[in-house]
């Protein structure tokens, strides 16, 4: 595409807000008209009332010292308008830029709920986390100074360039030589800062990346010892991180002088000129001051305006990395005449199906499967053989490389993504649990669920008994990932929030890993009841959840080639050990 990220990703936003856009520069406008009348009373207390030049016509008869009052009242009266008037411009448009950012943030998670599970491979959690909060802090940074700086500037400019040339062309033209190298200082110091930008931007999306992961396995890495492994891996990035924004810092450093000094030499030229009208009697004292003071006016925008190159500079590198986010066309798609799956039956059939994460490297080779309606299976296997792969086919997270993944004869293809997994209640391996009370974390499952559906679900699931013992009941609050809870604890919450859902077809991914006999028995039971007047498919390597199950089938012996299971190192090769990465 050929217009930036920038503009791309607020564009559309903008429309939305032109009313308050607007607005602000209405104000804008009046302020500068306000800016503009600043000088005129420096030259009626320089010209009329300190000099020798009689008073204007509406003054006429009025004393020297009541002019100077004049004029100093007029000073403070415009400068507070022009004040009021810009605060109130400012206000109106940083809020509209807020609220632009805030929507586009919500537009960019909204996608990335949408993106594939192999996009979401891909990128790292902690780098999505900072795309979504700092790089569109830094977007809403770029509009806010659009609207606060960009556009009053320019205006101001347009504004100050039109009475600099009415009132003395020759000097307007002798401030405006050093534009053209001016503008070759604005174009070379972006691009500089662009570099710079890249770089920093990256460092921060590595560290904030390895600093969740870190924090995620913090107990991983106290039981064994390993915070100075943590603490280097962290510092490596850290310092990282450090040495890219110091080179940002001081590319801006090596940079903004040089306008400065471009703009310093066009005042002097100006001042110059003018100094040898005013001693060659051509103007007054006061005509010199008031065109100085424009001028002022006049290189005050270009200089805030090649200031404003490091904000966009900074925003042009932050959109970017949105953009990749907003712009991804990785997701499940649904066909434009997609099905309502409309069923209380779910048979399930896998009809000669491949599928591979790497297409070289097939986890399913030919893969027949019938699970009639009503009945409960087991598919067991050694690890890597794709038995929690054919799980994800069912709920079409990922697609089929071949053949057909069927619920009651219809192509999970055809259907409607929101049909099909409302048809489907699934309780997966790692049961994870959201940062929030007992019952919000079983209402989940459907929307919504009312209380008395969620202690129902409980008590098929055998959570009602141990609820009931914790300090609020079901308005306990978890820890992130109910880390207060036992294992069989938070696979009975995993287990009633499926069944919440009240769904006709149950997948259950290795639902009683890590768990004593006990346990065991405990969620076997549960896993009956849920399973009553259901289809359910259990992926499972325990035998003992063999005595729930109508069938119990390898699943290497339903496929044409079963794919081989290939360690992942060498016999006796050394274990590489890198905590915070993939």
């Amino acid at each position: 595409m050929t217009r930036s990220a920038l503009w791309r990703l607020t564009s559309g936003q903008a429309r939305r807000e032109r009313g308050y856009l607007a607005a602000s520069a209405t104000l804008t406008v009046l302020g500068i008209m306000v800016t503009l009348a600043l000088p005129w009373p420096l030259a009626l207390a320089v010209d009329h009332a300190l000099g020798d030049l009689p008073a204007p016509w509406p003054l006429t008869g009025w004393s020297p010292r009541s002019m100077l009052l004049l004029a100093a009242a007029a000073t403070v009266l415009l400068t507070a308008c022009a004040g009021l008037l810009d605060a109130a411009s400012l206000a109106v448009g940083e809020r509209a830029a807020e609220r632009i950012g805030a929507r586009l943030r919500g537009e960019a998670f909204a996608r990335s709920l949408r993106l594939s599970l192999g996009w979401h491979a891909r990128v790292r959690r902690g780098e999505l986390v900072s795309r979504l909060t700092s790089d569109t802090g830094r977007v809403v940074d770029a509009l806010i100074a659009v609207t606060g700086t960009l556009v009053p500037e320019l205006l101001a400019l347009v504004a100050v360039l039109a009475v600099l040339l009415a009132l003395d062309p020759v000097l307007a033209l002798v401030g405006l030589a050093v534009i053209p190298a001016l503008a070759q200082v604005a174009i070379a110091q972006r691009r500089a800062l662009r570099q710079a930008q890249q770089a920093a931007r990256t460092a921060y999306g590595e560290t904030a990346a390895t600093t969740t992961d870190l924090l995620r396995h913090v107990p991983a890495i106290q039981a064994f010892a390993r915070g100075d492994e943590a603490r280097a891996r962290f510092e490596q990035h850290n310092q990282a991180l450090l040495a890219a924004d110091q080179e940002v810092v001081t590319t801006e450093a090596r940079w903004l002088p040089r306008a400065d000094i471009v703009l310093s030499l066009g005042a002097g030229l100006v001042l110059l000129q003018g100094g040898l009208t005013v001693l060659g009697g051509a103007q007054t004292v006061g005509h010199l001051l008031v065109v100085v003071a424009y001028l002022r006016e006049l290189y005050a925008p270009v200089r805030a305006l090649t200031r404003l190159s490091t904000v966009l500079a900074r925003a042009g590198v932050s959109a970017e990395r949105l953009a990749e986010v907003v712009e991804a066309d990785d997701e499940i798609a649904e066909h434009e005449n997609a099905l309502v799956l409309e069923t209380r039956s779910a048979a399930v059939t896998f009809d000669d199906v491949t599928f591979g994460y790497d297409p070289a490297r097939p986890v399913l080779s030919g893969l027949h499967l019938s699970v009639p309606a009503g009945r409960v299976v087991c598919l067991t296997g050694p690890n890597g053989t794709g038995k929690s792969t054919a799980l994800m086919l069912l709920l079409r997270l990922y697609d089929v490389t071949s053949g057909s993944v069927r619920i009651d004869g219809h192509d999970v293809r055809d259907l409607t993504l929101e049909s099909l997994r409302t048809h489907i209640s699934y309780v997966p391996q790692d049961p994870w649990l959201i940062d929030a009370t007992l019952a919000e974390n079983i209402a989940f499952g459907s929307a919504g669920t009312t209380f008395e559906q969620v202690v129902d679900a409980a008590r098929v699931a055998g959570v009602d008994p141990w609820a009931a013992q914790l300090p609020l009941g079901y308005a306990t609050p978890l820890t992130e990932g109910g880390a207060r809870l036992s294992g069989g604890q938070r696979r009975r919450v995993a287990l009633a929030r499926a069944v919440v859902r009240d769904a006709p077809l149950l997948l259950l991914d290795e639902p009683t890993a890590s768990l004593d006999d006990a346990a065991v028995a405990e969620v076997a039971a549960a896993i009956a009841a849920a399973a009553r007047g259901r289809t359910a498919l259990v992926v499972t390597h325990d035998e003992r959840l063999h005595v729930i199950a109508d069938e119990v089938l390898p699943l290497a012996s339903l496929q044409a080639q079963p794919p081989e299971v290939v360690p992942a190192t060498e016999p006796g090769a050394p274990l590489l050990v890198s905590i915070g990465r993939r």
